[in-house]
């Protein structure tokens, strides 16, 4: 276990506005920066949102083209979902990234190989920490079981920018984890525990 008390917070599923730009104005509120990984279908249709991503000096990462289960495709399947993702970030954002966060965690040993083969950081989160934010119920439950559950270690959380509480999740956590000694910091910045190498 480490002595640093640092926490990566991470979204899944960007860009998806209005979620997306309300959980910008929360982290800025609080001066952090995040990680964002990004869908490509989404990308088609909301790139301004995540040109704003970026334009604010967050941390983008892949989350796949269409969000199919990693586990359940096959290996040309997968490089195509993670390729053509990286080629809109590349052409709509102007964004170059190797962190890639599987949909729902999903990968089989033949999958992981394959990603880590074409260069890629597989980004996963800190299972101890249940977030679960799509389940609420309210924001004070969630930033709850997060709170409780923080360690004194390097650890990744993982939300989704369009569940509607998230914001005044952050509202909670932030300052109340700052309070007990917490550092934020980006995926990159991490001393790479909880990522896939």
């Amino acid at each position: 276990m480490s002595d640093k008390k640092r926490m990566a917070i991470t979204f899944d599923g960007a860009p998806n506005p209005p979620g997306t730009l309300n959980v910008l104005a929360a982290l800025a509120k609080h001066g952090i920066k995040g990680t964002f990984f990004m869908e490509g279908h989404r990308l088609e249709k909301e790139a301004a949102t995540a040109i704003e991503v970026k334009n604010q000096g967050h941390e983008i990462g892949n989350h796949s083209y269409s969000h199919p289960m990693f586990d359940e495709i096959d290996l040309q399947t997968a490089r195509e979902e993670i390729e053509k993702t990286d080629l809109l970030l590349r052409e709509k954002v102007g964004v170059e990234t190797k962190l890639f966060r599987p949909p729902a965690g999903q990968l089989n040993y033949e999958v992981i190989s394959e990603i880590l083969a074409l260069g890629y950081e597989v980004v996963i989160w800190s299972s101890d920490i249940p977030v679960y934010d799509w389940a609420g119920p309210t924001p004070e439950k969630v930033a709850e079981r997060i709170i409780s559950n923080a360690r004194n270690d390097e650890s990744i959380i993982v939300f989704h920018d369009r569940v509607e509480l998230v914001p005044q999740v952050l509202d909670i956590i932030i300052p109340e984890l700052r309070n007990k000694g917490f550092e934020f910091v980006t995926i990159s910045e991490l001393d790479k525990k909880g990522v896939i190498r």
